[in-house]
Formats: structure tokens, C-alpha cells, sequence
């Protein structure tokens, strides 16, 4: 005989996300987010480098080097391909972040917009061209 258990089991929250960046050069990379975008390396792995992650707040991105470019042509930038997507909390904090990445020339795809859908987003462009679009409220 064969009895049932009643449980109840919790909505699963998902805590975090990592986006995985495909990049050339895994120490260029590093030196690039870290310098310019104020991340910090968590781990750098493989001897030559294959594989990193940076970290900034909880915003956490990983690269896989790549000898062959990852998109065929120029669709990712044609089409404005993002490869990461990073928030923050207010207004005053993206427009903070997008004025201290502009002091430190930091390469935009897009400056600082208001969106018809209610955000305000920026988007830089990283050495191996891969898009990060930063966004958060409207004023």
C-alpha cells in the first residue's frame, strides 16, 4: 500500500543571474570591467585563460574565450544584439553610473535615453563588442 505525501512546496525564487559574454581576450576583458565599469574579479581560470567572472554588486558576468567570432557578419550590431542586461534601483543612480562611465570614456552603443516603455537605459559597447545595456525608473 501506498501512501501520498501532501506537501507543500515553495514557490522556487531565483536569486541571481550570470551572463556568459564570449570574448577574445579573457585578461583584456577583465582589465576592461574592471577598470572602466568598477567590477571586481572573482576568479580568472585555465592556463591560458579560458574562463572569468567579474562582479559588481550583484550584477555577475562571466567569459568564455572565443577564437571565432561568435555571430555571423555584423548581425550583432545591425541589430543591436544585447548580451547583458543590468539594473538599478532609481534615476538618480543611472544617470549617476552613465555621467562616471562618461568621465572615464567609456565607449556608449547609446548614451543616456528615456524609453517610451517607462526606463532609462544606456548601453556600452566592451572590446570584443558585446552590448551592456544598464537600465533603471524614469525621473
Amino acid at each position: 500500500m501506498t501512501e501520498e505525501v501532501s506537501q507543500t512546496v515553495a514557490h522556487p525564487v531565483l536569486n541571481s543571474i550570470s551572463a556568459q559574454l564570449f570574448v577574445a581576450d579573457i585578461q583584456s576583458s577583465c582589465d576592461f570591467y574592471t577598470g572602466k565599469l568598477g567590477f571586481a574579479v572573482d576568479f580568472i581560470y585555465g592556463d591560458p585563460p579560458f574562463y572569468a567572472q567579474v562582479t559588481r554588486d550583484n550584477a555577475h558576468l562571466s567569459f568564455r574565450h572565443m577564437d571565432e567570432p561568435v555571430f555571423a557578419g555584423d548581425i550583432r550590431e545591425r541589430e543591436g544584439l544585447l548580451s547583458a542586461s543590468i539594473t538599478v534601483a532609481s534615476a538618480d543612480e543611472i544617470k549617476q553610473l552613465f555621467l562616471s562611465y562618461q568621465a572615464l570614456d567609456v565607449p556608449f552603443h547609446q548614451t543616456l535615453k528615456q524609453e517610451p516603455w517607462g526606463a532609462t537605459t544606456f548601453i556600452v559597447v566592451d572590446p570584443d563588442l558585446n552590448l551592456i545595456l544598464f537600465a533603471g525608473p524614469v525621473a
